[in-house]
């Protein structure tokens, strides 16, 4: 990774905090005044370090064709982008929220990376039912709505490569929300496991995946 490319990260990084988007209603409740995260629209993006942990990670088992669900801003894509770039890689990249996706395409614009990403905009489900069967991916990274994971999984079993990981952010601090997709990966004789870096990272390989350590 370059300087202009650390440097566009960690700019994102810094103005992350400072977004937030409210809804009419919310204003006239004087919502906005409040310094609550908990109220408004925020793009949430992964920690750094879980950043230069799928860099490494993705560089390291050389995959580059590449699903995330729940763009937000476009954080964790790029550090994705980068990570295939030596490679030409691919990211099919799926955000529902307007406000995000609009944020999202500005950074994609001026991310100095070379690497094709595609930004869909819709519901991960309706978006992954329209891909063609020939669209197929080596690489997953989860960090949408935790408790709906088992249902995506289902949709997109079919456009998984032989050997293709899943990771899945927040399977420490939202493991509850997880169960059912921990359970199904279990059905399904995925082999998985919870690394504890900052907020938690599944980690599921299919029954005929074999990688590095």
């Amino acid at each position: 990774m370059n300087i202009d490319q650390k440097t566009i990260l960690a700019a994102i990084a810094r103005h992350a905090p400072f977004l937030v988007w409210w809804k009419p209603e919310q204003l006239a409740r004087g919502e906005h005044i409040e310094n609550n995260p908990t109220k408004g629209e925020r793009p949430w993006i992964i920690p750094e370090t879980t950043g230069a942990f799928l860099y490494s990670l993705v560089q390291k088992q050389g995959f580059s064709h590449i699903l995330e669900l729940g763009t937000s801003i476009g954080y964790s894509t790029l550090w994705l982008a980068y990570a295939i770039e030596p490679v030409n890689g691919s990211i099919h990249t799926i955000e529902r929220s307007i406000n995000k996706v609009a944020v999202a395409r500005d950074h994609f614009n001026q991310s100095n990376t070379t690497t094709s990403i595609t930004l869909h905009e819709g519901f991960i489900s309706d978006v992954i039912n329209e891909f063609p069967d020939a669209l197929m991916f080596d690489f997953v990274f989860m960090d949408a709505d935790r408790g709906h994971y088992h249902e995506y999984f289902h949709a997109i079993k079919k456009h998984l490569l032989p050997g293709a990981l899943i990771i899945a952010d927040n399977a420490g601090n939202m493991h509850k929300r997880m169960q059912p997709f921990f359970d199904l990966l279990t059905q399904e004789g995925w082999t998985w496991t919870i690394h504890p870096m900052d907020n938690g990272l599944l980690i599921a390989s299919g029954p005929e995946v074999r990688h590095n350590n």
